[in-house]
């Protein structure tokens, strides 16, 4: 019943999704979201249902896809991509290039933006309207704001820090850009924030379903802070958080990788944008269909994430693997199999939490706490001695290794590969710049790859440009140095 009410409501919060093609595309279209709608706790949560519905309509599902893996090695092409979609590949983007669009993403923002703008304005109009409800609406819509600007920040870098709505004309205002260590001081404090406000669970500690798993609760907001924390290099606080998590025993692997961890709502899942009973899954075009624009790097996969056993286990195989993540001719398979596909685009999982907290341990010199997360997933998963580098405890470094090798067979597709190659090369100031460089070499076409690799070496590059068209529309904004030479 609560999951029909949920859904429901979805009709309702998508009067907050259209908007005029202004500034950031921040603004919707006058009328519809004006103050005088906010006048009930029903209108706000109509608002709430709203914003989630903004993350997993087509737009800004495909944006966390491809700006997390188009430029890693994990997925490839098929004569069916566009030419944006080569150019990235090739790292030869321009600031024309669609994939740089940021519109539908802050278009999200700005529904969080006016559910928190307004909320206050219907609490004091509405006397059934609890402190309880108000502050779960508001730390909600906190939280996924800070989720999207985390993306941002990591794709962009310097980029506009919109924490005001914006409903009608009158009230757009030019920001300009706040550097990234400014947007990650936000993040922080709002996810912090939200930690104080979101519940443990919205139904039960007990209850898998696509309420708790659809929406933000506290070890979601835990998950997302433990993420912002690895990426800042502040790994006390990453193992601060996925301990917390852990605490709760509400999460556990499932064993073998299944597709019912991706079909959604399982004791795996901590945070996913859930697509039952609402609208299909856009992915499913992108990446599992024969005319799909995206596939599965096969060759990268077979040879470096998931290669043959060896000796007299050759005949074992990875449960993540071909077959189940992804088919013989590249079809992703986490998307679903069938048409129409309901699966769930997966945020934030328990596995995801272990590998943030093995390698924040590693961090910490705590190796051997480090290296049993990684068996426990291991063994969990069936992975093979093929990909078991056999490392000591000491050898921290290895260990740090392993555990982004383990993230690429355990997150594949997930959105989260470049951004994890990239915080690997940054770190230490860019003590591994060379992780780029290699990746290069093999996911870039010859005839352009020795340009590529001498881009790559310049961090700006490391960033997507500002889209030409945003330019045009504030002259406040400043293209990313990279692509004025």
């Amino acid at each position: 019943m609560k999951r029909t009410i949920l859904w429901s409501l979805v009709a309702a919060g998508s009067i907050l999704l259209n908007s005029c093609n202004k500034w950031l595309d921040l603004q919707p279209q006058d009328g519809i979201t004006r103050a005088e709608f906010w006048k009930t706790k029903e209108d706000v949560h109509a608002a709430l249902i709203g914003i989630y519905s903004s993350l997993n309509s087509g737009p800004v599902e495909q944006q966390l896809f491809t700006w997390g893996e188009l430029r890693a090695d994990l997925v490839g092409l098929t004569s069916y991509a566009s030419d944006d979609n080569r150019l990235v590949k090739n790292y030869n983007i321009l600031s024309t290039n669609v994939i740089a669009d940021w519109s539908a993403v802050y278009t999200a923002i700005n529904n969080c933006n006016l559910l928190i703008d307004y909320a206050g304005q219907a609490k004091q109009a509405d006397p059934t309207f609890t402190d309880a409800e108000y502050n779960t609406d508001l730390g909600e819509a906190l939280a996924v704001r800070s989720f999207l600007y985390f993306y941002l920040v990591r794709t962009f870098r310097d980029i506009p820090l919109k924490l005001k709505g914006t409903s009608k004309d009158t009230d757009i205002v030019s920001v300009g850009q706040s550097n990234a260590d400014e947007v990650l001081k936000q993040i922080e404090k709002d996810l912090l924030q939200a930690l104080d406000w979101v519940p443990e669970y919205h139904v039960s500690s007990t209850v898998y379903n696509a309420i708790n798993a659809g929406r933000v609760t506290r070890p979601a907001v835990r998950a997302m802070l433990a993420d912002v924390y690895l990426w800042m290099e502040q790994y006390d606080k990453v193992e601060e958080q996925t301990a917390k998590i852990l605490e709760t025993g509400r999460y556990r692997l499932m064993g073998v990788a299944l597709p019912e961890i991706f079909d959604g709502g399982t004791m795996e899942t901590i945070w996913e944008l859930s697509h039952k009973n609402s609208r299909e899954n856009f992915m499913y075009n992108l990446a599992a269909i024969a005319r799909r624009p995206y596939t599965a790097n096969v060759e990268i996969l077979n040879n470096e994430i998931f290669p043959s056993n060896e000796g007299t286990d050759i005949d074992l195989f990875d449960s993540r693997g071909e077959g189940m993540l992804y088919g013989v001719s590249g079809d992703i398979r986490k998307y679903g199999t069938e048409s129409p596909s309901y699966y769930n685009f997966q945020l934030y999982r328990i596995s995801d939490v272990m590998l943030m907290r093995a390698e924040a341990l590693a961090e910490l010199g705590r190796g051997t706490e480090a290296l049993a997360l990684l068996e426990d997933l291991r063994s969990n998963r069936k992975a093979i001695k093929a990909t078991d580098p056999n490392i000591e405890a000491t050898d921290l470094e290895g260990i740090i290794l392993f555990v982004f090798a383990e993230r690429a067979r355990e997150l594949t597709f997930e959105g989260k590969r470049w951004f994890d190659l990239l915080r690997l090369a940054k770190k230490d100031n860019y003590a591994n710049i060379n992780v780029l460089v290699d990746l290069v070499t093999k996911v870039v076409d010859a005839n352009v790859r020795q340009s590529a690799m001498n881009k790559v070496r310049d961090v700006d590059s490391h960033y997507l440009p500002i889209l030409e068209t945003e330019l045009f529309k504030d002259k406040q904004l400043k293209q990313n140095p990279f692509y004025l030479k």
